[in-house]
């Protein structure tokens, strides 16, 4: 797989996965209009629908989990409940469209209601999907990377990680203005390269105390991570633009000389500390 594959794309893949393995009947759209986003291979009987309404809130590591639970030659983690649930769910989008082609939309709101149109199954089944185990991958770039916070922020779980040297292109790690950690900013230049960790079981709950820790001022972004050659879907923790930065940030000087500076002003649960802005 090359790095230079779109990440949209990958959805596109998984979305049609999660489509062939369970639909289970014949639904008619009552045009063609709905064709173009689908290949020719990806035929389901007489249903076509476009992929960027079905499955529109779901991110790459549910529709992977979708896929492994929903996988009949998977018996012991195979779930009955939420492949019906996906039945219904594109049943009723299909309604939908065939309705929003006709240009009564508003019967079809009547027809479904609050509970069982094409814009509430997507609710039912994320919260049936997250009663299963859903583990997540992260790429590390800065002071996560040293399993002094990692600890200190997800307790003695860290044990329990998977972790992999890796490198991600195309990005460069700066210090954040007068503070003792890091941001990451793409550069769109392939001779920047990133070195990190890759966990890839992390599970939800780690999730949220990570996403605690980083604050208001980053937010989780898909890349593609090099392993051993091999571009493995992760995510990173990428700033908001409004973050000021200064000179590149050098990973083995900030344990040296840094981290004790980091734990003693910056180091807080509920959001790093001393964010500069515009």
């Amino acid at each position: 797989m090359s790095e230079d594959l779109n990440i949209n794309d990958d959805v596109k893949v998984l979305k049609l996965k999660v489509l062939k393995e369970n639909l289970k009947q014949n639904w008619n759209l009552h045009t063609d209009i709905w064709n173009e986003e689908f290949p020719h291979d990806y035929r389901f009987e007489d249903t076509y629908l476009q992929l960027s309404f079905i499955l529109r809130d779901f991110n790459i590591d549910e529709l992977k989990h979708l896929i492994y639970i929903t996988d009949l030659f998977n018996i012991r983690n195979y779930s009955h409940d939420i492949s019906t649930l996906i039945n219904n769910y594109i049943k009723s989008c299909v309604e939908y469209l065939n309705h929003e082609i006709d240009g009564n939309s508003d019967e079809y709101f009547k027809k479904y209601d609050k509970n069982n149109n094409c814009f509430t199954f997507e609710k039912k089944i994320k919260d049936a999907l997250s009663k299963h185990k859903i583990e997540y991958s992260l790429f590390f770039y800065g002071t996560l990377k040293a399993s002094e916070v990692r600890e200190a922020v997800l307790g003695e779980s860290i044990n329990n990680h998977n972790i992999v040297n890796g490198n991600l292109s195309h990005h460069k790690v700066y210090k954040v203005r007068d503070a003792n950690y890091p941001l990451i900013k793409y550069t769109n230049n392939k001779d920047d390269i990133v070195h990190g960790i890759l966990i890839y079981n992390i599970t939800s709950d780690e999730l949220v105390k990570l996403d605690k820790f980083e604050g208001v001022n980053y937010f989780r972004q898909y890349v593609k991570v090099n392993i051993a050659g091999n571009f493995l879907d992760s995510q990173i923790y990428m700033p908001h633009k409004n973050m000021l930065y200064s000179e590149p940030w050098n990973y083995e000087n900030w344990c040296k000389n840094d981290m004790e500076k980091f734990f003693n002003n910056e180091f807080n649960l509920n959001g790093v500390e001393t964010i500069n802005k515009n």
